[in-house]
């Protein structure tokens, strides 16, 4: 057995350089954390394929492979895509479709993107998997990205509302899944549809705030982390237009959605959404490892005392998310590195005990993740 660490949500490539691991410093910072680690797991999200064309957001993370596999030469690097870089998958995504392959949790891609060859020369002498949905990191303990909780989530995200949307369209009750063929047939179609929306973009020198998704921009208008809008504008739309909009798709049959947009309500509703999968994949572990929501945890404040606490364990299941590697300042708001959406965390598994939550950048000031200061 190997001591494995698992990172996600590195989104690296991203057009409003929110991905930190762009920064030298913060990349040693993150080697350095994992130097006795055997297996490195790249849970998801790892580059950002929904921003700009494909040859621009892989030049966007060369550098970070290449040190990569500098730092792991003769141990193994997982890919395991996520929503963002799942067209990563190449001629799987059509294969998914087959009814009579097994749908399996651990699949080893034979034939992926020729993007992955690119990464697989910047690894060097790195040995690298694509798997997917996940990996099974210990006989106890597997590993996905978790966009299939898109699914499940109550927060109306957008992907939540167009994978509702196709489920609505093709007369299928909204959620009704049992493997992960039943998860890619209504999921793919929509990462496809933003992807390949992407590749007619443009890079450009916009602002963090300009280059943010419209959803985001959006959360921000209404309140963000706060949860306190600033202009009349905002107000309105999250009191009373919003509101109206998602109870027009109730009644149209697309699910129930909450009217809490609170950063507490991500975190809650999607560990809420990750145990439905759970049950539906029939994923037999005693441990679920995941990242997507970009709030790690369990962790210490996660007491159960407040109601807004996400419930981690439940059927004999725990679930460990890895947290992200993104500094967005306006999912932050005000907060210190305590805030359960902090960059810079990762979890490790070692030969035996639980999952273990570990914090590589808590010690470094929000200036010098946004890039505006150097880390000394």
């Amino acid at each position: 057995m190997a001591r494995t660490a698992l990172i996600s949500d590195l989104h690296l490539g991203t057009s409003s350089r929110a991905d930190v691991l762009r920064r030298e410093p913060i990349r040693r910072r993150l080697l350095e954390a994992v130097a006795d680690v055997d297996r490195i797991v790249l849970l998801g999200d790892t580059i950002e394929l929904r921003d700009l064309p494909l040859g621009a957001a892989l030049a966007g993370s060369r550098t970070f492979f290449e040190d990569l596999g500098q730092a792991f030469a003769g141990k193994q690097v997982v890919l395991v895509p996520g929503n963002h870089d799942h067209r990563l998958l190449g001629s799987w995504i059509e294969e998914s479709g087959d009814e009579e392959r097994p749908a399996v949790l651990d699949e080893l891609v034979e034939e992926p993107h020729p993007a992955v060859r690119s990464i697989a020369g910047w690894l060097g002498d790195a040995e690298l998997e694509l798997r997917y949905p996940g990996v099974w990191v210990r006989d106890d303990v597997y590993a996905t990205h978790g966009h299939y909780l898109d699914s499940h989530v109550t927060t109306p995200t957008i992907e939540r509302l167009s994978v509702a949307a196709i489920d609505r369209l093709g007369g299928v009750p909204t959620g009704k899944r049992s493997s992960a063929h039943d998860y890619e047939h209504v999921h793919a179609p929509v990462y496809d549809l933003i992807f390949s929306l992407a590749q007619g973009g443009r890079v450009t020198n916009r602002s963090d705030r300009e280059s943010a998704p419209p959803a985001m921009r959006i959360w921000e208008l209404i309140g963000g982390a706060s949860g306190r809008a600033r202009t009349f504008r905002g107000a309105l739309l999250g009191s009373a237009v919003i509101p109206a909009a998602l109870a027009g798709f109730e009644r149209a049959g697309f699910g129930n959605f909450s009217r809490n947009f609170s950063t507490g309500e991500i975190g809650r509703a999607g560990v809420e959404a990750m145990h439905v999968v759970v049950d539906r994949l029939g994923i037999e572990a005693d441990h679920v490892v995941f990242g997507h929501i970009h709030r790690r945890g369990p962790l210490l404040m996660d007491d159960g005392r407040s109601a807004g606490d996400p419930l981690w364990e439940r059927n004999g299941v725990t679930l460990h998310n890895t947290g992200n590697w993104q500094y967005v300042e306006g999912l932050l708001g005000r907060a210190i590195p305590q805030s359960p959406f902090w960059p810079g965390s990762m979890i490790v598994v070692d030969d035996k005990g639980p999952p273990e939550l570990v914090e590589v950048l808590a010690d470094v000031d929000r200036e010098v993740l946004a890039g505006r200061a150097g880390l000394s």
